[in-house]
């Protein structure tokens, strides 16, 4: 049985029973707006009283049913219309509607008795009632069973929530990938699965303010395709360093161990027009650099590089760190200034032996980034065009980093859209001697090597509603880390993915990858192909 509104469905069951058409084969003519109500109240807005019949705009005085419509107003106050001031009453309806309507009816007339006020219920009215009750009575025990059924249901969920003031929602991650063109051995290939799972407790204490808590848990990948280098690794290429992300060609969601840790744990509020977030398990993804078309890997591309930009997102994209930000629209207009503090190994008392750096809240690594957006809002509200300033000044394994972006997404059409970042900036080993430490950035830079000064860039194609609403298509080619000092600056990466929605819980989404000239002692080409799953609930 449809929902319906009761109060306007009171109404129209005594619009139908003054006539004296009760229980017979018109009855249903005659109360033809009650199957209305019922698909309103399943699909538009809920009804809305009304004190007088000339606010129904579509009721005038020379229809038939205005001077029973006006009674009803003036007798019992039980009309109702849509939000719209409309009545809609050229619909037919089923027993168990009209019966629905009836009850509520009763239930009015009651209320009306039990005041006092019987003398403002007419005899005819309540003979006619009195037939109608006898008439659906079947259908009144049938209804008043599944209102008791759904008040013990309501009463058992009560009792068993789980909390008043937090949601749970969760995101589990299947993949099968194979890699071939490995160092040293060219022609193996490499088959391997990989998972990773997420459970986020979302709790708000206000209604506007929220504590992001996540678990996390995966089958102990690598970060790598094994025997994979890019720039990030430990064969004579920059940035070995857990914290910066030159790790080019891993997937973005491997690397988790078989235990659960805590993968987030912030506390976002508003103040004024600015959006605060504080928290000791921080990700600078959530706050800065971040794009429509490739941020995220549960839907988009997988690799880490294209991910975010390597030097605006210095630490680990995984582990996070703590810290703070900020988000301010300025005026409710088109600009919007971000700020983010990030503090890699704030939980670290001591110093780091691999690195002989401090740790702590303002020690090694940390990132301190700001982030200037102008995005413009259509006629239809939205923001197809944005364009993000970015500067990053950070520490990471024994280095300074000074740092400037752009990230741009531009949807310029109904079904495409393109999309890129760009950085550059300076690395400063602080007078060490590169290679120093197995940790440090300078790994496989010349002894004489000065300040590295490297830049990385991306680019791509956007296709998003391809062949069904929801799924996107894209594809990106970029240079993760060029300098003259480390490594093949010629590196080049293009990924492709199409993410395909099988219900609005499960996506699937094939993803290749390509990296030419790669950063490693072989130089063949790789290729990297996934099959990812994406379950949410």
């Amino acid at each position: 049985m449809k929902k319906v509104s009761l109060n306007l469905a009171s109404s129209l069951s005594l619009l139908g029973v003054i006539g004296a058409v009760a229980a017979t084969p018109a009855l249903a003519e005659t109360t033809t707006s009650v199957s209305q109500v019922s698909q309103a109240m399943s699909s538009d807005p809920v009804a809305q009283n009304v004190t007088s019949v000339s606010q129904l705009s579509d009721v005038r005085p020379t229809d038939w049913a205005f001077t029973a419509l006006q009674s009803l107003v003036e007798r019992y106050g039980c009309i109702a219309g849509y939000p719209d001031s409309t009545f809609r009453g050229r619909q037919a309806t089923s027993r168990y509607e009209f019966a629905a309507g009836l009850n509520a009816c009763l239930d009015k007339i009651n209320e009306i008795i039990s005041a006092g006020l019987a003398d403002k219920v007419s005899k005819e009215d309540l003979a006619t009632l009195q037939k109608l009750q006898e008439e659906f009575a079947a259908e009144l025990a049938t209804l008043r069973g599944r209102v008791d059924a759904l008040d013990a249901k309501v009463a058992k969920l009560e009792a068993q929530q789980f909390s008043t003031t937090t949601k749970l929602s969760g995101e589990a991650i299947m993949s099968v990938q194979g890699a071939s063109g490995n160092p040293g051995t060219p022609s193996s290939t490499n088959v391997f699965v990989s998972s990773r799972v997420r459970l986020d407790l979302n709790t708000s204490f206000t209604g506007s303010d929220l504590l992001k808590t996540r678990l996390e848990v995966g089958n102990g990948g690598t970060t790598n395709i094994p025997g994979v280098f890019g720039a990030g690794s430990t064969t004579g290429t920059a940035g070995v360093s857990s914290n910066i992300g030159f790790q080019t060609y891993g997937q973005y969601y491997t690397g988790l161990g078989s235990n659960f840790v805590l993968g987030k744990l912030r506390y976002d509020f508003n103040l004024g027009d600015a959006r605060i977030s504080l928290g000791p398990v921080m990700h600078a993804y959530d706050h800065i650099d971040t794009n429509s078309f490739a941020n995220n890997e549960a839907v988009d591309f997988a690799s880490t590089f294209f991910i975010n930009n390597p030097l605006m997102v210095l630490v680990n994209g995984q582990t996070g760190g703590a810290g703070a930000a900020f988000d301010w629209n300025v005026g409710k207009s088109a600009f919007t200034v971000r700020g983010l503090y990030l503090a890699g190994n704030a939980s670290s008392p001591t110093a780091l032996a691999a690195t002989n750096t401090n740790a702590g809240l303002f020690g090694d690594a940390y990132q301190a980034t700001a982030e200037l957006e102008f995005a413009p809002k259509n006629d239809a509200g939205e923001k197809p065009l944005a364009i993000k300033l970015q500067y990053t000044n950070g520490a990471v394994n024994n280095a300074n980093i000074n740092a400037g972006g752009v990230n741009v997404e531009w949807k310029f059409a109904k079904g495409i859209a393109i999309f890129g970042r760009y950085g550059f900036g300076t690395i400063d080993n602080r007078g060490v001697v590169p290679g120093a430490y197995t940790n440090s950035l300078f790994v496989g830079a010349p002894a004489t090597a000065g300040n590295l000064s490297p830049q990385t860039w991306m680019a791509g194609f956007a296709f998003p509603d391809l062949f069904k609403e929801g799924a996107m298509a894209a594809v990106a080619v970029g240079q993760p880390f060029i300098d003259r000092f480390v490594g093949n600056a010629t590196q080049t990466n293009l990924e492709l993915f199409y993410n395909f929605p099988v219900t609005n819980n499960i996506r699937i989404t094939p993803d290749v990858q390509f990296i030419f000239n790669p950063n490693n002692t072989t130089g063949s080409t790789i290729f990297v192909g996934t099959l990812r799953t994406v379950f949410s609930f």
